[in-house]
């Protein structure tokens, strides 16, 4: 169960894919500092729901958001969350090879 939304619907989609991709990039740098892939994606998934929670969001409501977002970037022909993607795929995923 979700508690009261401390943040605002309409504030959390005023934010722009710049905001996103800036939070996104310090998060895996943060997660860097854990040595295996699977505890980085699991420790992050926790983060994410335990932290939707705390604000009074469902998480998966985020992830749609996201997605929203990155449909707009593609429309608009800007790279902002594809080069989070790919950063991603890089420092992360690519441990897993």
């Amino acid at each position: 169960m979700h508690a009261e939304p401390r943040l605002r619907r309409h504030v959390l989609y005023s934010r722009s894919a710049e905001a996103a991709s800036q939070g996104a990039f310090a998060v895996i740098n943060g997660m860097q500092g854990i040595e295996h892939p699977a505890d980085q994606l699991i420790g992050l998934a926790c983060a994410l729901k335990y932290t939707a929670d705390a604000c009074g969001h469902d998480p998966l409501d985020l992830i749609v958001l996201v997605e929203r977002m990155e449909a707009d970037c593609r429309f608009r022909e800007v790279n902002t969350l594809s080069a989070v993607a790919k950063y991603a795929d890089i420092e992360i995923a690519g441990k897993l090879q």
